[in-house]
């Protein structure tokens, strides 16, 4: 007789916790899975990329750095255009819709410089709302592809830049250059001893009174004086305000003040006949007949001038002719004779002979 085969009690509570346990880690992976979890309501949208940057299914989806959703799917498109090379679906937490519009941007970023891709969501405000279904195009981020390849500039630029310093650090050992001389050149360093060995000499005369300079340090005759200075001057500063001497009588005698004021009122009322044309000096500076008499006379002045220039009339002839030249000199030489002649016998000058009958 075959014997009839049935569950335990014990065998029956086991297999009812192994399924509430299986059951349970399902919905805790839906519920860590984010915001698209297992009780989440979501809608789908899609984003175009020119590249996905490594992105997988299951990547998180944040809107202004808080997660909203996750990547459902990522495939390669069937675009002419490059830009819409990837579609990325995404599934987001509807509670967000309001603030995914046509005006968001959605660029690819990672976390870390080698960690796992997001997609990254600006919130938009202007825009429309982007329908269950719907496509918006996104943004190229920088790719860690991106930034390694940029490094390479970096790179070739550090190491150009440690060759010329290789260089400049030979050249400098060397000696070449104001630096190099300065590092090897043993007379600079001779002449900065012996710079600093006269100074410290100028000090040493300066501190013993010796020199210009020591005695302006040392000795106290030039303090003196400067205070006998001081002192005579505070003196002169004293008569001037007692009103001693004429410069203090000007300043405290009123009267000088008066005084003055009656020669500057004289001057303005000799001004004012001045300006009337009253006197000699106003006729002067007011009437144009002196002006106009000396413009003539300096205009016969100036024929006359060129009337004696061109040899014309008794002066000119005087002026340019030789020939008075030569007839004065002549005149002058025959004097000299004549004098010369009566120094030697002067009674054939004085001796007077009368003839009454011949």
């Amino acid at each position: 007789m075959a014997r009839r085969k049935s569950l335990s009690w014990v065998e029956l509570r086991v297999g009812i916790l192994v399924i509430a346990s299986f059951a349970f880690l399902a919905a805790a992976i839906f519920l860590v899975g984010g915001e698209a979890g297992l009780f989440t309501e979501t809608y789908s949208v899609t984003a175009v990329f020119e590249s996905a940057n490594g992105m997988k299914r299951g990547a998180e989806v944040q809107l202004e750095g808080v997660p909203v959703g996750s990547v459902e799917s990522v495939r390669v498109l069937d675009s002419a255009d490059p830009m819409q090379s990837v579609g990325i679906r995404m599934n987001i937490n509807v509670d967000y819709r309001e603030m995914i519009r046509t005006d968001s941007i959605m660029t690819i970023g990672t976390i870390g410089l080698l960690g796992d891709g997001y997609v990254d969501i600006a919130r938009g405000y202007t825009g429309e709302v982007i329908p269950d279904g719907g496509t918006i195009q996104g943004s190229s981020g920088g790719s860690i592809r991106e930034i390694i390849e940029g490094t390479d500039d970096i790179v070739a630029n550090i190491g150009i830049l440690s060759d010329q310093v290789q260089e400049i650090t030979g050249r400098v050992s060397e000696g070449e250059g104001t630096l190099g001389k300065l590092l090897t050149d043993a007379a600079i360093y001779d002449n900065v001893a012996s710079a600093t060995s006269e100074a410290n000499l100028l000090v040493r005369d300066a501190r013993t009174g010796a020199g210009t300079i020591g005695l302006l340090m040392s000795d106290d005759a030039l303090y003196a004086n400067a205070l006998a200075a001081v002192a005579r001057v505070d003196a002169i500063v004293t008569r001037l305000e007692s009103g001693e001497g004429t410069l203090g009588r000007f300043l405290t005698d009123p009267s000088i003040f008066e005084e003055m004021n009656e020669v500057i009122a004289s001057f303005g009322v000799f001004a004012e006949r001045m300006e009337r044309g009253e006197g000699t000096l106003g006729r002067l500076s007011r009437d144009d007949t002196l002006y106009v008499e000396a413009s003539a006379a300096m205009e016969d002045i100036s024929g006359m001038a060129a009337s004696i220039a061109n040899s014309e009339g008794t002066a000119g002839r005087l002026i340019n002719d030789p020939a008075l030249y030569d007839n004065l000199n002549t005149l002058i030489s025959e004097f000299l004779k004549l004098v010369y002649d009566f120094r030697q016998d002067p009674e054939r000058f004085l001796t007077i002979n009368f003839r009454l009958f011949s």
